[in-house]
Formats: C-alpha cells, sequence, structure tokens
C-alpha cells in the first residue's frame, strides 16, 4: 500500500504562494541576495546497451524553497535549478515523485524511493517502480533517438498501470498501449541465460500449465490412438482414414463410452493461460465431428470445412479438467477429415509477434495479421502462440532438447539378451523424424517411448523460432541419429536458419545418466566400436566423445567452417572436473569442442546411501526427514551439504578450471533446484511422501527461492561459467519434481521467486559478460 504524495505538493505550494522564506507573508526588503542556484539533471539509464545516462526533457518539477520555490519543465539536458539543500518534485505521466533530496542527477532510482516510501512492501516496491519507469521512459521518447535525451511523445499522458505493478503485467499493459502507434516496449536488459524448451505435450496428464507453443491447438492434441477406437485405420499422417461401425460400440477404458476417433487436448488448462473468444477450426475432408469439454460449437456460426468454438470464461473455469476434445465421429473414407487447425482468436500486428490483439483496431492501419487467415493460406504455417514469443524473448539462447523429444528415457526393459540389444541400437533415421504434415506432434506416456523419441515438434519449428525471436538455438541430435540424419539436420539448418544466428549443437543429453536410453545405448556402441574404458561407466562416455566429435565434423563439412557453429559436450556436474578433463583430452577431442557443458543443480542427501551423506556430523539433516520448508533451506544452506549450494559453487569452479585448461568455454545446459521424491524408496509410506513432496512444492514457491537463484548464478558467473541454460520453461509442478521456472505462462513474476530471481539476475547484469558473447 502506498499513500499519496498529494499534501506534500500542496504544503510547497502554498509555501510559494505566501512568498518569503520566514513564514510572515511579507516581501524581501533588500537583505541578502538570492544565493546563486545549483545545476541537477533528471535522467534514465540505457542499461541494455552502453548504460548511458540519457536526460528525461520537457518534465514538469517543482523545488521545494529555502528562499523562492523554482518551478518549470526540465531543459533540453534533463537541467532544473535548486538551491542549497531543497528538495524537488516531479510529475511524470500525471504522478508526482518526491520530494526528492535535488542534487546534481536524479535516476529513476530516486523516483522510485520517493514513491514507495509508504509502501508495505518498499524493496520490492521500489524494485518494480524502478524498472517500470526505465521502461517507460526508454520506449515512449518522440523521436526514438536517444542520443538526444527522452522526450516523451505528445500522446503518451499516463501510465499504462500502476508503476508499482508486477514487472511483467506491466510490461504487457505498456506494450498494448503502444501498438497503436507501431511501437514496441524497450528492453531493460540484454539476455545473458538460456532457456530449455518442454515437449509440445506433456508426457503426464497431471501437468496442465505445460506451455501453448502454438496460435493452433491441434498440433498439441494427444494423438488418435491413445484414446480412440481400437479399429480404426489411419493414414501416413496419422489421421483417421476409417472409422468403422464397430466404434459405435467400443467403450474406451477411460472414458467409458465411445470414443470413435478422439484427440484430447489441454486437460487441466490454468485459467488465464489460454485466451477466451472464439476459436476457428478449419479442416479439410467430410465426416461428423463433435466437441466437448473447454469449447463450445457456434452452429449458427458454422459451416462445412469451418466450425466455431467458443470457449468462455465459466468453461475454462468449471470444465478445465475435461480439457478441449475433438470427436471424429465419421468420414467420408475417399475424402477422410483432414489437417485440422482449432486456431486462436485474434492475431498479432505486423512486426510484433509478442502481443496477440483482437482485431484490427488495436493495430496501425494494415498491419494486422489475422491468425484464421494465415492459416487459410498455408495450413501447414508456423504460428507461434504470442505468449510463448514474449516469454521467451528474455533469453539469449533457447535449448531445443525436449522441444524435439531427443532424449528420451530406456524403453527396451522388456526385453531380454538379443532383443534387448536389437532395441537397445536400433538407429533413428531422417524419414522417421517429425514432420510438418503430421497429424500431431508429440504423445504422452500412452504413446510407446520408442514411438516418441525424436519425434516432438519438427526441426523446421525450432528454426522458424529461433528466427522470429533472433535468438540462437541449441540442438540435440538423438543419440542413436545415423550419419544420414546428421547431414540432413545439418544441411536444413544451413539453409534456413538466420544468417546473424549461431546454431548450438550437442550430441545427446546426459549419456552417463543410466534412465536416459543414451547411456546404454554409448555403453554398447562402445563396447561394439573398439572403445576401451575401465569399466562401463567410462566406455560410455568415451564412446559419447568420439560420436560427438564425428557429429561436430559432419557440420563443419555441410557448413563449410565452424564460425557460426558451437559444438558443445555434455559432463556430469558433481564429483570434480575428472570426467571432463578425460573426454577432453580423449584423442584431442578438446580441438573439435568449444564448451563443456554441466546441469549445476542444487538439492540434498535423500538418504545415508551416498558416500558422501554418511557421516551425520557433517550431513545431520536428510531431505527424507524434512517437517518444513525451513528444514528445506537449512539443507540447501548448509555448506557441508554435498549437493547444496556452497558445493554446486565449488564443483562450478573446478568445472571451469577444467574448461580453461582445454581452451574451451563452461556452459550449464540445465540446472537450478532439483527437490524431488524418491518414490522407490521401500522405507517410506505413500502418505509420508506426498507431504515430502508438498513441501518440495512449497519450498519452490517459498519467497527465499529468488535469492537461491541469484547466489547460483551469482557463483556460476564468478567461478569463470559462460552461458547457462535454466531449466526448466513454465510447467505444472508434478510428481517427478518442480522443475517449471513458473507455474505456467500466465503467473505473474512476482509470484514466481525462481523467475522473479533469474530475471533479476539478467537485469543487474545488464548483458552477457563473457568474451565475443554479443
Amino acid at each position: 500500500m502506498r499513500l499519496t504524495h498529494g499534501l506534500t505538493l500542496f504544503a510547497i505550494l502554498l509555501l510559494q504562494a505566501c512568498g518569503g522564506n520566514n513564514g510572515d507573508g511579507g516581501g524581501d526588503d533588500g537583505g541578502d541576495p538570492e544565493p546563486n542556484p545549483e545545476k541537477g539533471r533528471l535522467v534514465v539509464y540505457n542499461s541494455a546497451t552502453d548504460n548511458k545516462a540519457l536526460p528525461v526533457r520537457n518534465v514538469p518539477f517543482i523545488t521545494a524553497p529555502t528562499v523562492a520555490a523554482k518551478s518549470g519543465n526540465t531543459n533540453t539536458d534533463g537541467g532544473f535549478e535548486y538551491l542549497g539543500a531543497e528538495s524537488v518534485t516531479f510529475t511524470l505521466l500525471g504522478k508526482q515523485f518526491g520530494p526528492i533530496a535535488a542534487k546534481a542527477t536524479v535516476g529513476i532510482s530516486d523516483l522510485a524511493d520517493s514513491y514507495c516510501k509508504d509502501s508495505d512492501t518498499p524493496i520490492s516496491c521500489q524494485y518494480q517502480v524502478r524498472r517500470n519507469i526505465q521502461r517507460t521512459l526508454l520506449s515512449v521518447d518522440a523521436d526514438e533517438n536517444y542520443d538526444n535525451g527522452i522526450t516523451i511523445y505528445d500522446d503518451f499522458s499516463s501510465f499504462p498501470m500502476d508503476p508499482e505493478s508486477s514487472i511483467d503485467d506491466y510490461e504487457l499493459a505498456l506494450s498494448k498501449k503502444l501498438l497503436k502507434e507501431g511501437r514496441q516496449a524497450a528492453a531493460v536488459f540484454s539476455p545473458s541465460l538460456g532457456i530449455n524448451l518442454e515437449e509440445p505435450q506433456p508426457e503426464a496428464d497431471d501437468v496442465g500449465g505445460q506451455p501453448i507453443p502454438f496460435a493452433d491447438l491441434f498440433r498439441i492434441a494427444r494423438p488418435f490412438p491413445e484414446y480412440s477406437c481400437t479399429e480404426i485405420e489411419y493414414d501416413a499422417q496419422g489421421w483417421p482414414k476409417k472409422i468403422p461401425d464397430s466404434c459405435a460400440e467400443e467403450k474406451n477404458d477411460i472414458f467409458k463410452i465411445p470414443t470413435y476417433a478422439l484427440a484430447f487436448m489441454l486437460r487441466g488448462v490454468p485459467f488465464g493461460t489460454l485466451p477466451t473468444g472464439k476459436y476457428t477450426v478449419l479442416y479439410e475432408g467430410s465426416g461428423i465431428i463433435q466437441y466437448d469439454g473447454i469449447g463450445t460449437k457456434v452452429i449458427a456460426e458454422s459451416s462445412p470445412g469451418r466450425d466455431i468454438l467458443e470457449v468462455t470464461p465459466d468453461l475454462l473455469k468449471n470444465r478445465a479438467a475435461a480439457g478441449l476434445r475433438v470427436f471424429i465421429k465419421s468420414v467420408v473414407e475417399d475424402n477422410h477429415i483432414r489437417n485440422l487447425r482449432i486456431i486462436m482468436p485474434g492475431g498479432i500486428c505486423a512486426g510484433n509477434p509478442f502481443i496477440r490483439v483482437d482485431n484490427a483496431d488495436e493495430c496501425p492501419a494494415g498491419d494486422y495479421r489475422n491468425f484464421v487467415e494465415t492459416y487459410e493460406q498455408d495450413t501447414n504455417a508456423i504460428v507461434f502462440n504470442p505468449e510463448f514469443m514474449r516469454f521467451l524473448k528474455d533469453f539469449k539462447t533457447i535449448r531445443m532438447m525436449n522441444f524435439m523429444k531427443a532424449s528420451p528415457r530406456n524403453p527396451c526393459f522388456e526385453f531380454q539378451d538379443e532383443e534387448y540389444f536389437e532395441c537397445i541400437l536400433q538407429e533413428f533415421t531422417w524419414s522417421q523424424r517429425a514432420k510438418m504434415d503430421d497429424a500431431m506432434w508429440g504423445g504422452s506416456f500412452r504413446t510407446d517411448l520408442a514411438e516418441r523419441a525424436g519425434r516432438g515438434v519438427p526441426l523446421e519449428v525450432t528454426v522458424a523460432l529461433a528466427n522470429q525471436l533472433q535468438r540462437d538455438p541449441w540442438f540435440n541430435i538423438p543419440h542413436n541419429a545415423t550419419d544420414d540424419y546428421v547431414e540432413k539436420y545439418a544441411t536444413y539448418v544451413r539453409n534456413n536458419l538466420d544468417s546473424k544466428l549461431k546454431a548450438h549443437i550437442e550430441y545427446s543429453n546426459e549419456p552417463w545418466n543410466g534412465p536416459f536410453w543414451a547411456n546404454p545405448y554409448t555403453i554398447e556402441m562402445g563396447k561394439r566400436n573398439g572403445v576401451t574404458g575401465s569399466n562401463d561407466y567410462w566406455t560410455g562416455l568415451l564412446y559419447y566423445t568420439e560420436r560427438s566429435v564425428e557429429i561436430f565434423d559432419i557440420w563443419q563439412e555441410v557448413w563449410g567452417g565452424t564460425d557460426r557453429l558451437f559444438r558443445i559436450i555434455n559432463t556430469q556436474h558433481n564429483g570434480g572436473s575428472f570426467a571432463s578433463r578425460n573426454m577432453l583430452k580423449h584423442k584431442g577431442a578438446y580441438q573439435s569442442i568449444d564448451a563443456i557443458a554441466s546441469g549445476p543443480y542444487f538439492f540434498g542427501c535423500w538418504d545415508r546411501a551416498g558416500t558422501q551423506c554418511k557421516d551425520e556430523a557433517l550431513v545431520p539433516k536428510l531431505l527424507k526427514d524434512v517437517t518444513s520448508v525451513d528444514d528445506i533451506f537449512e539443507i540447501l544452506d548448509d555448506p557441508n551439504n554435498p549437493y547444496g549450494l556452497e558445493k554446486t559453487i565449488e564443483h562450478i569452479k573446478l568445472q571451469a578450471e577444467a574448461a580453461k585448461d582445454y581452451d574451451v568455454d563452461l556452459y550449464a545446459y540445465e540446472g537450478g533446484q532439483h527437490l524431488t521424491v524418491v518414490w522407490g524408496d521401500g522405507n517410506l509410506d505413500t502418505a509420508r511422501k506426498l507431504k515430502l513432496l508438498d513441501l518440495f512444492r512449497a519450498a519452490n514457491r517459498d519467497s527465499r527461492m529468488a535469492g537461491r537463484y541469484i547466489q547460483l548464478l551469482d557463483g556460476w558467473k564468478a567461478n569463470g561459467g559462460k552461458l547457462f541454460a535454466l531449466y526448466t520453461l513454465p510447467q505444472t509442478y508434478h510428481n517427478f519434481g518442480s522443475f517449471g521456472i513458473k507455474e505456467h505462462m500466465g503467473q505473474k513474476r512476482s509470484d514466481a521467486p525462481k523467475y522473479d530471481g533469474s530475471m533479476k539476475f539478467q537485469e543487474n547484469q545488464r548483458k552477457c559478460w563473457w568474451d565475443n558473447c554479443e
């Protein structure tokens, strides 16, 4: 809560009206002459580039008098005059900021301090007001030329919302207010962190907060076979081409009714993450389609090939658990329903993919780009959800691993002996990749792991995303990709990635991590290719290193060099730098590598099983025994905790030293908190595990977590780390972790401490800090 400063300003004006400095209303009878005024400047810093102080011009001000009050507008240099120990009050966009102690330079921090002096939460208020005013002033310069300072353009006369608002809410409101002028909200930092994307649709049903990447919702529907009648025949793209009469009798095991051909999406979607309004369904072919869940068909506005679905706030609030269900009950066999798209209402203004608008009235004349018209022209158009784009623009590099489903778990446990190895060693070919013509991208746990592997979004989507964002992509090549796959992948990226961008390439992900398919694959391939490690662990890592270099060489040949390539190998963060050093030196691999990438996660000992967790004197508390959030933070902050923040930062230093010794960079492929329940622990009952799950989630929501993320990132930078790719994109917390940097896209920054801490780190850095990073 903040009190207004109207009384203060009224007192100043009253004193000025009374005249004199003795309060008696009399004039000056020729006493001492008025002292020479001092000069001050009102400035804003352009922190996203050179941090230059820019004068803010033509802002009304009034000083509290020592002799006589002075008033006017700041001059072309942001200047104002004052006497001695006077204070000054500015009126900016209709709001008063002051009194502020007059001085040579008054900055936005001074305005924020005065604005928040009566706030119940002064620290957060000051930070938010400072950033919001800074962004506003940098966005509204009349001639958009910072070289001559900031002059607010005439039609911009008020803040879009209270400057104390959450930074992300404020940026969105400002962006919408600027749309009609063809402007975008200015950046207050240049990104230095990366981010991991998530799968196009969640694997588990309880992850309702997965981001919606596209303006077409149907791309992230569950594949038809997951919920449909078992007798359906599909075409090569996954569309039902024949629905037999028997499907009217076959009841689905989950829904207990006949489902015919069912596409199911957006189960548990959080309120506020999906636009309400009328969605347009476009499709080719003939048949009968029915809808259920959060959308209802508007019959009067629908016609063959084009249905209108209305999504209302009440439906989103009351039927979110049902998601959106599309039943195809019959098709004409020679003209079956296909290329179905469910398109968000509205569109964007040309050149601004970050803000969704409802109609052309919100854009400059001729700039409206309607989503539906775009898909009518090209059913495979790549149109991203503006909310998705707006979130990602604040990151420097986008790691595409999960988005492309490039790091699957081992799908072969059901097999034995030779069948097991046949499963483990199966190749992944270019023809098996996800394609633009596929009905859906991704799938849930109901689709076989081997069928989902490598089949998230198509490569075309990731390149388009990087180009539209103007952010470097980080690609993960599947562990079992053939040379032909690698060559065609590299060729497509070379031919289509914007020439200003650099391709980061990494072979697979965490090959040392047992549950991932890459682990047994690299071990067995190492054995069959004469790689001699002292045990399976080293055989796998050394094969991984050799295959990485082979893949890098293919890319180098396709690209004709490495100027726009950045070659990365994955290493285990904890346990010192022994693995990193051995991989880098193996057959001179470091000569073909630009960075080693580790995963700096912090957590705690679950039990006493690990060697480093046995000493009760050094490690007095275990995660499985905690009874409060305070207990969790005590574990995270314990300098003796082998997986705590301090030890994680110590390992950063060790990894950086190894990187330096081999003249490569240190990157983080993932990182952050890693508080997870060990569901396989037979010593705890389910009730206790669920209680721990609640506590771990509460710790992730605790405001203290912001500080721990800042501590981790500060330690990363201080000890030689360079790009750090946070894990992961906003996502509902689930049984296997609370990894989402926010819980869903619509969550306020002020309610998401991990995200807030990460953004504050970037804002305070202003830009990336390592050589040649821009």
